[in-house]
């Protein structure tokens, strides 16, 4: 299953398991993202971002160069701890 599959499905998902006006609160929220231009600003697919410190999922502040120098990064960010 591709990306936009799984997507699709996530979103199908969540929407039998989320509230509607939690739904309609994140769509509100997503609709301000856009309105406010934010992808004029942000990294591209393909460009490379600033350096940059952040924790690791156990608290250590980690370097961006540091990850890059052993191959590829990918990041994820939580949003929350549950």
């Amino acid at each position: 299953m591709g990306l936009t599959e799984q997507l699709n499905e996530l979103k199908q998902q969540l929407g039998r398991e989320i509230p509607r006006e939690t739904l309609r609160e994140i769509g509100r929220f997503v609709q301000g993202l856009v309105q406010s231009g934010i992808e004029k600003t942000s990294c591209g697919t393909g460009e490379r971002m600033p350096s940059f410190t952040l924790p690791d999922v156990a608290g250590r502040m980690v370097l961006s160069g540091d990850i890059l120098a052993q191959g590829p990064m990918v990041l994820s960010f939580y949003r929350g701890v549950w």
